[in-house]
């Protein structure tokens, strides 16, 4: 009956048959069994389809929370995870290249205490002898 199909359709129907039984086992009796359909996503992945009624859908929130309460009381309490700011993201959600660091201003150094700075006076104008000096070129070599 199945020899036609291929190995993900195979994998697909018994996905659909191991959730159904685990679904049977898991949910009360008085809820109706959710609806599991089997087919392969476009990428070949054996998959499913669920549907179930809003009566079924509580039914399996109340035992999926069950369980979860049930390990968080099993499991010792996990040490507070530092927590990181998040990464900028563009709009594609690629990531955004992080900002250039910005350096602190320059600081100026203590001049307090250095000895005060002797005040600048020109030397005297000295007159040349055969006129006033101009700049000249010098040969390259």
């Amino acid at each position: 009956m199945t020899a036609h199909l291929s190995d993900s359709d195979r994998q697909a129907l018994r996905l659909a048959q191991d959730l159904r039984e685990q679904m049977r086992l898991a949910l009360p009796q008085q809820s109706a069994a959710p609806s599991v359909s089997p087919f392969v996503d476009p990428s070949g992945r054996p998959s499913v389809l669920m549907r179930m009624d809003d009566e079924t859908a509580r039914a399996l929130m109340a035992v999926l929370s069950d369980r979860l309460a049930a390990q968080a009381q099993a499991q010792p309490p996990m040490p507070p995870q530092q927590q990181f700011p998040a990464e900028p993201r563009r709009a594609d959600g690629s990531h955004a290249a992080p900002p250039p660091p910005t350096a602190p201003p320059p600081q100026r150094p203590d001049m307090s205490s250095l000895p005060p700075a002797p005040t600048f006076t020109p030397a005297p104008a000295v007159p040349a002898p055969g006129g006033p000096l101009l700049p000249t070129v010098f040969p390259s070599r």
